[in-house]
């Protein structure tokens, strides 16, 4: 009895870390775009003009397309395919990807390569957090929630500090070939040898379901449906860090390298924060926690841009962060709840309605910033916040109370 109870304890570890460095590898490359964008505007258009590097952006567009269009494909293959293969398929995307990236010969090879990372990257999210649903009692998901998303955090900010120093030996394919493609390929192994295959059982999966079922049943679910708008809306306002560099900049003159530290502590604070909102949902309820955080992030970013000097909005920003990180995975655990015979279709359709409140946000943020300025920028993610918060507080419930 005892050897069996350390043999499952150690599965359950091994288990939880291969779903991390799953999420760890699906947010390697989004580095690329990020901070690459002047260097392959040079390798395939031949100068950096901002000309050429507004039309390499481009492949972000068209990840964020990808992702959404796979991420609803995915919801509906969830309803009869193992979940564990479309995660070693969202994987298999990253590196195909990735190869494709790296064996690039001009921009339209990279157009067709790089969104397959966004692609992978919902099946990736979507998949993993609904595995955890399916083989993990219920007192020890929230904690592996927060494990799985500090990892995909952690991967952009190691994924920044260590892609300079390589690109500077070999350039930007440097950081494809060594080090994105080896931690995809160890991820891919992992997963498929630690996580087990899916166990069909009438929680997981109701009798003679379809694929549109399992669509309607999320949809007409109010609780469920809460839930995404709410998700649309922390979507939106989660874009302030996308203009946060550029408001260190133009509001206290920070140097370009000293917005790359600013920019690591706060993915720190918030992967802090995804470790510490994994411990207290357990003690004070997915719902409840959910609420607090989502309406204290909307407090704290509208508070930053009135700052009066750097300090003061810097330790805000931390603050921020670290309880946007409690936020992101409170909602993930009261999500994976919702309604639990369709776990991977909500999950991925979490996924969906958080890309398209990003793009929304991104849009709103640049009109935002063009006709007004920061101060109004902060009010309006923040008010996005306290809505999706409300939203949650009236409409939505914790099943895994009942």
């Amino acid at each position: 009895m005892s050897a069996h109870f350390v043999s499952e304890r150690r599965l359950g570890k091994r288990f939880v870390l291969s779903l991390a460095l799953a999420f760890f590898g699906s947010g390697m490359l989004d580095v690329l775009a990020s901070l690459f964008l002047v260097d392959i505007a040079k390798t395939f258009l031949g100068d950096s003009s901002l000309l050429s590097i507004a039309v390499v952006s481009q492949i972000v567009t068209l990840s964020s397309i990808a992702a959404v269009s796979f991420g609803l494909l995915n919801g509906f293959l969830s309803v009869k395919v193992d979940h564990k293969k479309l995660l070693l398929v969202g994987i298999l995307l990253i590196i195909v990807g990735t190869v494709g990236c790296l064996l690039a010969p001009s921009l339209l090879y990279m157009g067709i390569f790089y969104p397959l990372d966004g692609a992978g990257t919902i099946i990736v999210s979507s998949m993993a957090f609904t595995l955890i649903g399916e083989s993990l009692p219920l007192d020890r998901r929230a904690k592996s929630i927060g494990i799985v998303t500090a990892g995909g955090i952690f991967s952009s900010a190691i994924g920044f500090a260590v892609a300079g120093y390589i690109a500077v030996v070999g350039g930007w394919r440097s950081y494809l070939l060594w080090y994105v493609l080896p931690i995809s390929l160890i991820a891919l192994g992992l997963v498929y040898l630690s996580v087990p295959p899916e166990k069909r059982s009438e929680e997981t999966i109701a009798e003679g379901a379809t694929f549109l079922s399992a669509f309607k049943e999320v949809l007409i679910n109010k609780s469920a449906a809460a839930c995404l708008v709410g998700y649309t809306f922390m979507g939106i306002a989660a874009m302030w860090a996308f203009f946060a560099a550029t408001f260190w900049i133009n509001q206290f003159h920070i140097a370009i390298e000293y917005v790359g530290i600013i920019s690591l502590t706060t993915i720190v604070a918030h992967a802090v924060g995804t470790l510490v909102g994994g411990r207290v949902v357990d003690t004070l309820g997915r719902k409840p926690v959910a609420i607090t955080s989502w309406a204290a992030r909307g407090l704290l970013v509208a508070s930053i841009a009135f700052m009066p000097d750097f300090w003061s909005a810097f330790v805000i920003t931390c603050v921020f962060m670290l309880v946007g990180g409690i936020g992101v995975t409170s909602g993930h655990c009261l999500n994976l709840e919702q309604v639990r015979k369709f776990r991977g279709t909500m999950m991925s359709l979490s996924q969906v309605f958080a890309y398209a409140g990003a793009s929304l946000g991104a849009a709103i943020g640049g009109l935002i910033l063009g006709v007004s300025g920061f101060l109004l920028l902060g009010m309006v993610f923040g008010l996005m916040n306290v809505f999706a918060a409300s939203v949650v507080f009236f409409f939505a419930k914790d099943p895994s109370k009942s």
